[in-house]
């Protein structure tokens, strides 16, 4: 089933890829504020409607669901002083992860990792 683009969609998407990385709590305040005319049951209808078209998706980090719009494949860098969430691609790791699978030979092709610490900016602060 192909959906309208609607005014409301864009607005909860566009937002979403301002923020970058958002709980559903955040989206909510940061489109409230900037776009009073739009209710939370729109919000919530529309980001699962933006999931469905796979278009954003939700992870799992700081023990806390954030939803983010789906670009390349990344990893994630938290800040456990600050919470800022950073979008980290495989090549900048430092190392190349290797091809997985199972004991049972099935392959694994895509994995999520969360990498935590403390980020350059807090490190100068202290």
């Amino acid at each position: 089933m192909v959906r309208r683009n609607t005014n409301q969609r864009q607005i909860v998407y566009q937002s979403l890829e301002y923020l970058g990385h958002a709980s559903s709590e955040n989206l909510i305040r940061y489109i409230q504020e900037n776009y009073s005319d739009i209710s939370l049951a729109t919000i919530y209808r529309n980001l699962d409607v933006l999931m469905n078209e796979h278009k954003v998706k939700k992870v799992k980090l700081k023990e806390e669901d954030v939803y983010e719009t789906i670009k390349e494949h990344h990893y994630h860098y938290v800040c456990r002083n600050c919470g800022m969430i950073t979008d980290v691609l495989p090549q900048e790791i430092g190392f190349k992860l290797p091809k997985l699978e199972l004991k049972d030979g099935s392959r694994i092709e895509e994995y999520d990792f969360a990498f935590y610490g403390i980020c350059h900016k807090c490190q100068q602060q202290n």
